[in-house]
């Protein structure tokens, strides 16, 4: 397997695992609604170490980037090895809307509900917001998951990195997203300023 080949199978790894977190997040989201409160804080448990597995995942991403694997000769059996037994391909970096750019979109739409708002909202608003910036690919269904769009995931997936940084509340209900005061501060110096915000919420 190539060096490009061995990047590409990191990327299908962390979408497979994106899709598996949201999964299991809709199913911890029933579970509470419908009164299963063990059953559902054992499930989201289980989440966290999934996402602490998709760090080491990406650590060893890294680790392999600074090796500067050469490339090396590949033998024409093994070539139609690999062929025969790879069916699904992970979506080329820069095709897809990247996760930085749903942070001040988010906070937009979370500041136009009121600063808490349950995700379908959220994420209807978002998508108004974005509707020229959200290309093909992020309309594309995830390889695992057909009824899973790409350009959900990724706002999903930031809304968990957001919570990271102090701009979405932690403690929110589940299924549900609210801004944090810190959240709101930011968004304000972001408006008055476009640079600011490309700063912010693009890592420029």
């Amino acid at each position: 397997m190539e060096n490009g080949e061995i990047r590409s199978a990191f990327d299908l790894l962390l979408e497979e695992i994106d899709e598996i977190v949201l999964r299991l997040n809709e199913k911890g989201a029933l579970l509470f609604s419908t009164g299963k409160y063990e059953e559902a804080r054992a499930l989201l448990a289980k989440v966290e170490s999934i996402i602490s597995f998709r760090g080491k995942v990406l650590c060893l991403e890294d680790d392999w980037k600074t090796l500067n694997v050469p490339k090396t000769k590949k033998s024409s059996e093994s070539g139609k090895k690999r062929k025969t037994k790879r069916s699904i391909k992970p979506l080329k970096k820069g095709l897809k809307t990247s996760y930085d750019d749903f942070r001040f979109p988010i906070l937009v739409a979370l500041s136009r509900l009121g600063g808490t708002a349950n995700i379908q909202e959220v994420l209807c608003i978002v998508e108004e917001i974005m509707s020229d910036q959200l290309n093909k690919y992020d309309y594309q269904p995830l390889p695992s998951n057909t009824n899973s769009v790409r350009w959900k995931n990724t706002a999903q997936w930031e809304r968990y990195n957001m919570v990271q940084d102090g701009l979405l509340a932690s403690d929110s209900p589940h299924g549900v997203w609210e801004i944090t005061v810190e959240g709101k501060e930011i968004l304000g110096k972001a408006k008055e300023n476009t640079d600011i915000q490309k700063k912010l919420f693009s890592g420029n």
